[in-house]
């Protein structure tokens, strides 16, 4: 795992460092996306981390609805994030995908929230 991890940060120093399309200005906007994301990600995980004590069966809730916050957070890194390709346009805007995230944060977290501790 650890070399395939190595050989993807590899790769992507490479690109930035030959790609004319990539200058500091993108560095720039795409480090913050990714700050942005990670605060997205850390207030998933401390709501998990907030409702886990509650046993193993509101864990299957809480990764439902890490899956979908995940998603949620992607979705935006999709939107927000400076890009070389445009994405697919139904996801530029507000539609099913950020439904299905939606509705998978909420049947997680209601699953986790009503589980009777073990």
């Amino acid at each position: 795992m650890l070399p395939l991890l190595l050989a993807i940060i590899a790769s992507g120093i490479a690109q930035i460092l030959t790609d004319p399309r990539i200058t500091k200005r993108f560095i720039k906007k795409s480090l913050l996306a990714l700050l942005v994301y990670s605060v997205h990600v850390g207030i998933g995980m401390a709501v998990a981390l907030w409702l886990l004590p509650l046993g193993p069966p509101a864990a299957a809730g809480m990764t439902i609805a890490m899956l979908g916050w995940i998603g949620l957070g992607g979705l935006g890194l999709i939107r927000f994030a400076p890009r070389l390709r445009e994405p697919p346009a139904f996801l530029l805007h507000f539609g099913i995908a950020d439904a299905v995230c939606l509705v998978a944060i909420a049947a997680g977290l209601l699953m986790a929230v009503t589980a009777t501790p073990a």
